[in-house]
């Protein structure tokens, strides 16, 4: 067991907005689901497995072909001290389930399932039960007559650091598509996880103490290192990347940034960075950019140049587009990373930013309040893609202005990803691994940047409110 250290310093980005506007939440108080302490121990039998002997029999060391689990948890693991929750696909007559342990087949728990008729989804009405009373640590399923039991899952005290760990460990494990997209997606990957790394650096430092203590070798500056010179092979001579608007863009964003970020430390890749930034700037400069696509992109490419040298030139172009009265600032990426890297800059429009703040803080409490409406989960959306863009909002704003609920939501996400979805589909592991699925099919370096950034984003704040708990306490 371990945790991580959090660094709870304000960075610069954050003193600017902290200042231009202070915005507070709070969390509605838990409700307590009604349960008791269960039996002793259960002997294997076919009760409680309905016609599904499989799970049994399995049991016995007889397999049988695969089949699908009604009773859909968080098969990446649950924090000892958080809040546990399972969805279960119900049938008639179906009100009780039973945490079981694992190691002894005990019953630790008895609940109750609430139905949830409004979230009936393809035919299948879906309910819900709370077994957040359950603080033992270990390995555990769930069982009820008829529908059978759940996959096995572990509650533990750092649940959530640990799979932190895993998705630094496998943070490179991506395909990376040799294409225009496949630009955008590490441009995009590298922009969130440095920012992240910004946020929270001493996080990631004490993450890779664990990680090299467990015979880990890297880092997560070695792995941007490496893409950053995987996007440099894809320079062509004239400057741009497979002679294509956006993908130039976004190269020429994402090298900055990393000029700005490990320029001074890597001088050997310095200038080299510069030069390659410079190339596609000039490439995109001779290009019509004509488009509302295309104006995007010139935004982002040009608020990083801004935020890095400083120039007039490109503080303009970023300032006409801004002045364009945007409807949204999260709808496109060249969009939000762009605005998120002038508000971290020097000599920016303070009034402008209050209202770009404003506006992604409207565009947040949309999820927030989608997310109350929906009893069942609690993250308002139904795909791994649109929960992770939400998770990319919810993120940001979560650190510039912590809030008890966004930091719920993206809680929430994250144990839709290990199974607690209406599929109980488990698309990550607790070890930090994609699993196959058609959800995650198209899976890039960007997703696994942003579950790192949210995941960090979450176990600062868990750290943050313990620790005024505890505080409290001791007063």
């Amino acid at each position: 067991m371990f945790s991580l250290k959090i660094n709870s310093k304000i960075k610069p980005v954050s003193l600017i907005l902290c200042v231009i506007l202070s915005l507070n939440g709070c969390m509605p108080a838990a409700s307590n689901e009604q349960g008791q302490a269960g039996g002793g121990a259960q002997p294997p039998s076919a009760e409680g497995y309905g016609e599904n002997y499989s799970a049994m029999l399995l049991e016995q060391g007889i397999a049988l072909p695969e089949s699908h689990a009604r009773i859909y948890v968080n098969q990446a693991g649950y924090s000892l001290e958080r809040g546990k929750k399972a969805v279960f696909a119900l049938e008639e007559g179906v009100d009780t389930f039973r945490v079981v342990r694992a190691s002894d087949k005990e019953t630790v728990y008895t609940g109750e399932i609430s139905a949830l008729p409004q979230n009936n989804t393809g035919g299948v009405l879906l309910g819900i039960g709370d077994f957040s009373q359950v603080n033992q640590t270990g390995v555990y399923y769930i069982e009820c007559d008829t529908i059978g039991r759940s996959y096995p899952f572990t509650i533990a005290q750092d649940s959530y650091e640990k799979l932190f760990l895993g998705l630094l460990r496998n943070a490179a494990d991506v395909n990376l598509a040799e294409n225009a997209q496949g630009v955008c997606d590490v441009s995009f990957g590298m922009n969130i996880l440095m920012y992240s790394l910004q946020c929270n650096g001493t996080l990631y430092e004490e993450a890779y103490t664990h990680l090299a203590d467990s015979g880990y070798e890297g880092d997560m500056v070695t792995v941007l290192l490496q893409m950053a010179q995987w996007l440099l092979s894809k320079q062509e001579e004239n400057g741009s990347l497979y002679d294509d608007y956006e993908a130039t863009a976004a190269f020429c964003g994402a090298i900055t940034m990393s000029l700005d970020t490990f320029g001074i430390y890597q001088s050997s890749v310095a200038q080299e960075y510069s030069d390659a930034a410079k190339r596609a700037w000039d490439w995109l400069n001779g290009q019509k950019c004509d488009t509302d696509v295309r104006k995007m992109a010139r935004f982002y490419a040009a608020a990083q140049l801004f935020k890095s040298e400083g120039k007039e030139q490109y503080k303009n172009i970023a300032l006409e587009f801004l002045d364009s009265g945007l409807e949204s600032y999260s709808d496109s990426r060249f969009v939000f990373y762009g605005v998120i890297t002038y508000m971290g800059s020097q000599n920016i429009d303070r009034d402008l930013c209050t209202q770009i703040m404003i506006k992604l803080v409207d565009d947040t409490e949309q999820i927030s309040n989608a997310a109350k409406n929906d009893a069942l989960l609690g993250t308002g959306k139904r795909s791994v893609s649109e929960n992770l863009d939400n998770i990319l909002l919810l993120g940001f704003t979560n650190y510039i202005t912590p809030n008890k609920e966004y930091t719920a939501i993206i809680e929430n996400t994250i144990q839709y990803m290990g199974g607690l979805n209406e599929k109980g589909e488990c698309y990550i592991s607790n070890e930090g691994v994609w699993q196959a699925s058609d959800e995650t099919a198209d899976r890039g370096f960007e997703w696994n940047a942003i579950l790192l950034f949210g995941c960090s984003d979450m176990l600062k704040n868990l750290n943050d409110m313990k620790g005024s708990a505890d505080g409290a306490e001791m007063r």
